[in-house]
């Protein structure tokens, strides 16, 4: 015996079954997998846990401020018209080309050792500071921001890597930061600030490295200057100011 549904009892029984297939959906979505993690998050969780010595600097499990080293800041720009751009801004900070001053005669030197080149701690290491005051710094961009005046980074200058502190015992800055000028044309400008602040500056050279450093009072310096492959200069700002 054949059964035959009503017109009505059939569409009763489309709809039960819409509201099972909507109601499937809806679990459904609710227990669809989340989005993926942001990529910088995801980094940080799957990255390997450092221990390499030559690698402190990017373990900052104890900074209160960080950034990522590999993302310079700003872009770097090794065009024509970028250098032209920044040594212009560079001779207007001198007051015009008469405020730049002969570097003085390199003294012939090994350069920098390989662990003093890495990073940053390398470089803030050949001043010798006191060992809380190495403890106590931290990475940040901020740092290149508070570099002292006469140690401004050059104009249009890429950071790649900043660490500092200000403590009671002292002041530390460490900065690294690119270039497309070339090494000379970035030291005269340093060596005229320093030189219009008061310090007194000795240059060294050898192994591709020149090293302005100087002193004045509890304070000293030392900016470090090597051509890259690429083209670009790498410069590295360090100061120290102890009490």
């Amino acid at each position: 015996m054949k059964l035959r549904l009503s017109t009505s009892a059939g569409r009763w029984g489309l709809f039960v079954l819409a509201a099972a297939g909507m109601s499937a959906c809806a679990q459904g979505e609710e227990e669809a997998p989340s989005k993926d993690l942001d990529p910088v998050i995801q980094r940080a969780l799957n990255d390997p846990i450092m221990v390499d010595p030559d690698l402190v600097s990017q373990n900052m499990a104890n900074s209160a401020i960080t950034f990522e080293i590999g993302q310079p800041l700003p872009p770097e720009n090794s065009s024509p018209s970028a250098i032209n751009a920044a040594r212009e801004e560079a001779i207007a900070q001198l007051g015009g080309s008469g405020g730049l001053a002969p570097l003085p005669e390199g003294e012939v030197t090994d350069g920098l050792a390989a662990h003093e080149a890495i990073n940053t701690i390398g470089r803030l290491r050949r001043l010798s500071p006191p060992q809380d005051c190495v403890d106590a710094a931290r990475f940040s961009a901020i740092w290149a921001a508070r570099l002292p005046q006469a140690l401004m980074i050059y104009p249009r200058g890429s950071t790649k890597e900043a660490i500092g502190v200000d403590a009671p015992q002292c002041k530390l800055r460490a900065v690294i930061y690119l270039s497309p000028v070339p090494a000379t044309d970035v030291l005269a400008f340093h060596h005229a600030k320093v030189l219009d602040s008061g310090f007194r500056s000795t240059l060294s050279v050898g192994s591709g490295w020149h090293v302005l450093a100087g002193s004045k009072a509890k304070a000293r310096y030392e900016i470090t200057a090597r051509s890259l492959p690429s083209g670009m200069t790498e410069i590295g700002i360090v100061s120290l100011e102890t009490f």
